[in-house]
């Protein structure tokens, strides 16, 4: 990626100076980063075929475009079912598998509390993500973290499909900051007054999965392990991005 404070930087110039032909270099940086989120799905989706076999049982959970694009493709030429997890309250689940299943996929939603019971009949665990920390870890919708624990139980492969763009030079210090929870009301709704004040509802809405959890990333530039992401933080992070992310 380009550089332009490491370039300043070694050429002993200051922000106080002009500096000639810095703005076709970001022109073009600007012009390569947005081609290549506009080639994310393709990219990821077209490894399908090598990650997905026939007969197979797949589980996913929640709503993510990447996995959706990522097992139609694979439906293409190999018959295999999916699980879909209703991911509750929010029920994204049940939008993952309507696609699915206009796309002829053999699909099955169950709740949120059928995982573990479920998991030992699945063969590999797909599952999308909002960002990929430094270390590997996800900051994902509610339910994965419990998904990945269960598939771990039952030694099933964890595959985490997701952008480059996703990837982020912060490491996870405080993890439980990262259990976000939002407002109560798609559970228990304020209409419903004379209960609410004799409950506590937690509503989680992301969860923090560690690296530990997940056998394998599959990016728009291929599959990776989670112990390979300290390179590509160096391919796509320059150490001052974390310095300044700190100030």
């Amino acid at each position: 990626m380009f550089n332009l404070l490491g370039d300043i930087d070694n050429q002993g110039l200051d922000f106080t100076q002009y500096t000639q032909n810095v703005k076709p270099g970001i022109i073009q940086e600007v012009q390569d980063f947005i081609e290549e989120l506009e080639d994310v799905y393709t990219n990821i989706s077209s490894q399908a075929m090598d990650h997905i076999h026939s007969n197979e049982i797949i589980m996913t959970t929640g709503l993510s475009k990447t996995v959706e694009l990522f097992l139609k493709l694979a439906a293409k030429k190999r018959k295999f079912k999916v699980i879909v997890a209703e991911s509750a309250p929010s029920f994204s689940g049940h939008e993952t598998a309507k696609a699915l299943a206009a796309a002829g996929i053999d699909t099955t939603v169950i709740a949120d509390s059928a995982v573990f019971a479920m998991m030992a009949r699945v063969n590999k665990v797909i599952v999308g993500t909002s960002a990929v920390l430094a270390n590997g870890g996800l900051i994902s919708s509610n339910g994965i973290q419990a998904m990945a624990e269960a598939a771990k139980h039952h030694s099933i492969p964890v595959v985490v499909c997701a952008g480059l763009f996703k990837l982020s030079p912060i490491f996870p210090f405080d993890e439980d900051s990262l259990n976000i929870c939002v407002a109560p009301d798609p559970v228990l709704p304020f209409g419903d007054g004379s209960l609410v004040p004799h409950v506590e509802v937690i509503n989680p809405y992301y969860d923090y999965v560690a690296p530990e959890y997940i056998n394998l990333f599959i990016t728009n530039h291929g599959g990776h392990p989670p112990t390979y992401l300290y390179r590509l933080l160096n391919e796509n992070y320059d150490p001052e991005d974390t310095y300044l992310l700190k100030e």
